[in-house]
C-alpha cells in the first residue's frame, strides 16, 4: 500500500496465521477485522482518517 500522495511512502501487509503482518515484521490485524486493519495501515502511511482516535503501536485505540 502507498500514500497517493507521497508514492514513495509505503508499506508491505501480508496476510499469514490469520494475521496481518507489516514487512517488519508487526502485527496489524487479524482476518475478520479488515476494516480496523485498513485503518492502521492508513495511519502508518499518515493518511487522513475518518475516525477522531488514532491506534497506537500494538493496534489498541488511545482515548
Amino acid at each position: 500500500m502507498t500514500n497517493p500522495l507521497h508514492p514513495g511512502l509505503g508499506e508491505i501487509v501480508t496476510a499469514q496465521g490469520g494475521r496481518y503482518l507489516t514487512d517488519y515484521g508487526y502485527e496489524i490485524g487479524e482476518h475478520g477485522d479488515e476494516r480496523a486493519t485498513a485503518d492502521r495501515v492508513a495511519y502508518l502511511l499518515g493518511l487522513p482518517r475518518s475516525s477522531r482516535t488514532a491506534p497506537n503501536v500494538e493496534g489498541q485505540r488511545d482515548d
